[in-house]
């Protein structure tokens, strides 16, 4: 009897021994299958990967009105940024290098799948000219342009460096305020010791001083509508406490705008 058991015993371990050969071959097949897949995961990902990064800029396509600025003056300034793919492609760096061009207020630069460059382009729009160089956009900020025979109209703007905006706030103030008499800013200056001068529509020079601005200007108004509306005035300095100096034009000498020749004497 103890030889039959000793016998079973050992049958026993060999089937033991078998089903844990087969576990470890199932196992074995099932680690090598997923290392393999993950293999070629990475290697189809890896492909892909490299693939997109390689892709090239086939399109630039442009949005917007564009006047002033070209497509081809586009190409050639982002040529840099995009060549180095689809996916590589500076986009920031792009924006901000449309947005040195004088004419581009703001850009905006997107992928489109699956090789195009979409650019949005907002142009400037000039509200005046800046000295003898340039404009001011509607932010009174300064760019650099080309005077025209379109821009002749536009007002002109001077000042000391760096009072853009301000002469552009100056400028709207005056322009609203003038609107009830019918008159137009032409020229609007600031010298260095501040004093501002506008030259109006008609050829009228109103000399505003370097203070108190919006209380000269509705003295003036007042002074227009109840005195000098039919006068041939050639400037009115507003540079006094309680009144004003006018000067006016030669007789026989019509100003520029709807004003009749009369004669007036001149008023404090």
């Amino acid at each position: 009897m103890p030889g039959k058991s000793t016998r079973q015993a050992s049958r026993r371990r060999q089937s033991v021994r078998a089903v844990s050969w087969q576990v470890r071959v199932r196992q074995f097949a099932l680690t090598l299958t997923v290392v393999l897949g993950l293999g070629l995961v990475m290697g189809a990902s890896a492909w892909a990967g490299n693939y997109l990064m390689q892709l090239p800029v086939e399109r630039l396509v442009l949005r917007g009105e564009f006047e002033h600025v070209t497509q081809s003056e586009v190409e050639q300034l982002l040529r840099q940024e995009l060549s180095g793919g689809f996916l590589q492609a500076d986009l920031t760096a792009a924006r901000e290098r449309l947005e040195t061009l004088p004419w581009v207020y703001r850009a905006v630069v997107k992928r489109r799948w699956p090789d195009a460059i979409e650019i949005q382009v907002t142009e400037q729009q000039p509200i005046a000219r800046w000295g003898l160089d340039g404009f001011l956009n509607h932010q009174g900020e300064y760019f650099p342009g080309a005077f025209s025979e379109r821009w002749q109209t536009l007002a002109r703007l001077e000042g000391p460096a760096g009072s853009e905006a301000a002469m552009t706030r100056r400028y709207r103030n005056l322009e609203a305020m003038l609107e009830p008499v019918d008159l137009q800013v032409s020229s609007l200056t600031e010298d260095a010791l501040g004093q501002v001068t506008a030259e109006l529509d008609t050829g009228l020079v109103l000399r505003l001083g370097s203070e108190d601005h919006a209380r000269r200007i509705q003295r003036f108004l007042v002074l227009m509508q109840e005195h000098l509306m039919g006068g041939s005035v050639a400037s009115v300095d507003m540079r006094y406490e309680h009144g004003a100096a006018v000067s006016f034009l030669p007789v026989g000498q019509q100003p520029l705008g709807n004003f009749a020749q009369t004669h007036m004497e001149d008023r404090q």
